[in-house]
């Protein structure tokens, strides 16, 4: 299986999850870990796993500008998503504004099948404790669909 994990990042946090989902799963699929600016085509890709950060209250916008852009490749791929976001809890309504804030303008933009989703607790250059771990078991389950 050819998996392709596509991501951006700000301050290294994010490409730290992509990183360590690779280390994860490359044992048991080729993996390629790119930049989404560096992204010539998804060809090749059975799944793609794509990670942005939440930067102002948003996934960051080259990742919303390469999902449009390559949004037919996507169509016929498993596509799956990760976020990584710091936030001050936003009580009862936390799911809630994940979804609608930060997962749905990613999923407005893939018209393939979404296996998978994860979002994780970060900050500026770091992962919250556990989050990495997290990551790479949700990675690992992404290869048995």
């Amino acid at each position: 299986m050819k998996v392709c994990i596509i991501y951006d990042s700000k301050h290294g946090t994010t490409e730290k999850v992509a990183r360590a989902i690779k280390e994860t799963i490359e044992k048991y699929a080729n993996v390629d870990v790119v930049r989404v600016s560096e992204v010539k085509s998804l060809k090749a890709c059975e799944l793609v796993i794509i990670g942005t950060p939440i930067y102002y209250e948003r996934p960051l916008k080259s990742v919303l500008e390469f999902l449009e852009k390559h949004s037919e490749e996507l169509e016929k791929k498993k596509v799956a998503i990760f976020i990584v976001y710091f936030a001050i809890a936003f009580g009862s309504l936390v799911r809630w504004h994940i979804q609608n804030h930060y997962i749905k303008p990613l999923r407005e933009r893939i018209h393939g099948e979404i296996v998978g989703t994860l979002v994780l607790r970060g900050g500026i250059g770091n992962i919250r404790e556990g989050e990495i771990e997290k990551a790479r078991r949700w990675a690992f389950r992404l290869l048995d669909f």
